[in-house]
């Protein structure tokens, strides 16, 4: 007390100001202690935060080669597409880097995260909320950094990752994230963004070679369509003519195909080359 007594007002203020800033775990200091640890993967910069190391550990559990460099691929394309993006200002790049590293957990090869009755990317989205929360509880991350907000924006961005008619009225994040994981497929031809060059491709895919990823994918969802057909009915996962200002001809992703299939004449003759099928099985070689 009597050393309070001794210090000018503006002192005082300061080290009550400092108490107080140090007491609160929700301050902007806190949230953003690790905002500029960085590192660089295939000649690209990423946040490099424990969570998203642990993340990336995560995904290497729980995917085989294929999965794995197409997981890496996606997040730095996803990267690359931000730091060129007019919202990369608004967009956190370590809720990015979890949901481009965490978005096939739905494919899950241990079968641990695997529902029987859920669509892949639903299970990934759960699977991701709750690898979350276990990264609070013990201690890898804090939870006044990730509140429910940052959480579902992870959710989102995987949920909505093969839904083009919906994420691309999303956050920047969610459209973002979605865009580098479809640009994996065909490379620029298939970016959503427009903001990926033929460079960045080839500079990727040394580090992270895509190890036949179309006859893999199709491995993947065949084997949906065989053990919860009912996950995969009525859903056409890309269109390949989203324009470029995120407008869409139509709903590619939805229930009226069922009507189109069963009422409307050469409905899927038209269709062809316009379904998800088409542009994973049509995927650039290795």
């Amino acid at each position: 007390m009597y050393l309070l007594k001794q210090l000018p007002i503006g002192a005082l203020f300061v080290l009550l100001w400092t108490s107080l800033s140090n007491a609160i775990p929700n301050s902007k200091k806190g949230r953003n202690e690790h905002a500029n640890q960085t590192r660089v993967i295939a000649g690209v910069t990423v946040p490099d935060t424990p969570l998203v190391r642990a993340a990336q550990a995560y995904a290497r559990a729980h995917a085989d080669d294929m999965s794995y460099n197409h997981i890496m691929r996606t997040w730095l394309f996803g990267a690359i597409m931000i730091s060129r993006s007019g919202n990369r200002s608004t967009i956190d790049p370590e809720v990015h880097a979890v949901s481009a590293l965490l978005h096939d957990l739905g494919w899950d090869n241990t079968g641990e995260l695997v529902s029987h009755d859920k669509r892949f990317e639903i299970d990934g989205a759960i699977a991701a909320w709750n690898f979350i929360e276990a990264s609070v509880n013990n201690g890898t991350t804090q939870s006044y950094k990730w509140d429910d907000n940052r959480k579902q924006l992870v959710w989102d961005a995987i949920a909505l990752h093969t839904t083009p008619s919906i994420f691309v009225y999303k956050q920047p994040l969610v459209f973002l994230t979605a865009a580098g994981i479809n640009a994996d497929f065909q490379g620029p031809n298939s970016d959503l963004s427009g903001l990926l060059t033929w460079d960045d491709y080839y500079q990727v895919k040394a580090s992270f070679p895509r190890l036949n990823l179309a006859s893999g994918v199709t491995k993947i969802m065949c084997g949906f369509a065989i053990n919860k057909p009912a996950t995969t009915y009525g859903k056409l996962l890309y269109k390949e003519d989203i324009f470029r200002d995120h407008q869409a001809h139509r709903d590619s992703d939805n229930f009226m195909m069922q009507f189109g299939e069963r009422y409307v004449a050469n409905y899927s003759q038209n269709a062809v080359g316009h379904l998800g099928i088409d542009e994973i099985v049509n995927a650039l070689p290795n």
